[in-house]
């Protein structure tokens, strides 16, 4: 049966366009709710991080604190660093949820050579810093802190530190390993 006999042909030229328009709202209509989807798990995934960050951070620092103290004991660091101890999370250019945190310590005589010796003493009072919280390792291979940078820039003294509790944090330590071997600052 032939429609176009039956139905005027404006009437027909509607409903072609009424089926295209219905179509095109339809495939508009699953765009956004796969954009919206997408926003929401993106903002649970940045949630889930900031979490995650906040949580290693407060463990980093108490490691840190107690490693410092350890250190001051010592007489490797001067007993004013324990009051200025604050630590910023580093900026994620390495990948998402890389948890490694600065601090600087307001140290106007110390040298070069002193901040380097230091990078060794400071990982191993974290070494025991983390074995006193009972904190254990993400992989048997790695300790549970690195001191993945140190240099001195107007009389402080600045550090990150690594908590290697996942792969991206290890991988940005190796990266950071392998910059500093070409650069021959290890």
């Amino acid at each position: 049966m032939n429609l176009s006999k039956l139905l005027p042909l404006s009437l027909l030229k509607k409903e072609k366009t009424m089926t295209i328009l219905t179509a095109v709202m339809l495939i508009v209509l699953i765009i956004g709710l796969l954009f919206v989807g997408l926003v929401v798990q993106r903002l649970r995934r940045n949630r889930a991080l900031r979490l995650l960050q906040n949580a290693s951070k407060k463990i980093t620092d108490q490691a840190v604190q107690t490693a410092v103290s350890q250190l001051v004991q010592q007489q490797r660091l001067p007993a004013a660093t324990l009051t200025n101890l604050h630590s910023q999370i580093v900026a994620d250019v390495w990948g998402r949820g890389v948890l490694v945190f600065s601090y600087a310590l307001p140290l106007p005589t110390f040298t070069t050579a002193q901040a380097r010796h230091l990078k060794p003493e400071l990982t191993q009072a974290l070494i025991a810093a983390a074995q006193k919280q009972g904190l254990t390792t993400f992989k048997t291979a790695h300790t549970v802190f690195a001191v993945s940078d140190i240099w001195l820039l107007k009389g402080q003294l600045h550090f990150d530190v690594a908590y290697l509790r996942n792969q991206a944090t290890i991988n940005y330590v190796q990266d950071m390993r392998k910059l500093s071997v070409e650069k021959g600052t290890n």
